[in-house]
């Protein structure tokens, strides 16, 4: 969902079902790892014009270290702005490539911080939730 207004207009009447990935749950972490700027009105804007065009699957990788500051304000957002929506919350993240270079997240997730991420789930209240 990280892409340009146009891109969003091209899209218009074209996409029945988005899978929109919703990776950071603000805009340091993304620049840190993803060198993008404004991530989160970028994203919550696409994500707004996409519900309103289309059916939304959104997806989140669960990153190691990062619930408070990623995982809780996604989830905080996408309650609070559309709740009904289908939710896959993904525990797949594998240090790879560049992660090294990172060493808050050069690990896999402990199973403390899967839970973690279920039970803020839970107390989101998202009813439509792929784990």
């Amino acid at each position: 969902m990280y892409h340009s207004p146009e891109a969003a207009r091209l899209l218009e009447g074209v996409v029945d079902v988005f899978l929109a990935d919703f990776k950071y749950g603000n805009n340091e972490c993304a620049l840190r790892y993803s060198k993008v700027e404004d991530y989160m009105q970028t994203v919550i804007s696409n994500m707004k014009y996409a519900y309103q065009d289309a059916e939304l699957l959104v997806r989140h990788l669960v990153l190691p270290g990062h619930l408070d500051c990623c995982s809780v304000k996604i989830l905080e957002w996408i309650a609070a702005n559309m709740p009904e929506i289908r939710f896959n919350l993904m525990f797949q993240y594998r240090p790879r490539y560049l992660a090294f270079m990172y060493p808050e997240i050069n690990r896999n997730l402990l199973p403390g911080e899967k839970e973690e991420a279920i039970r803020m789930v839970k107390d989101a209240g998202l009813k439509d939730v792929l784990l």
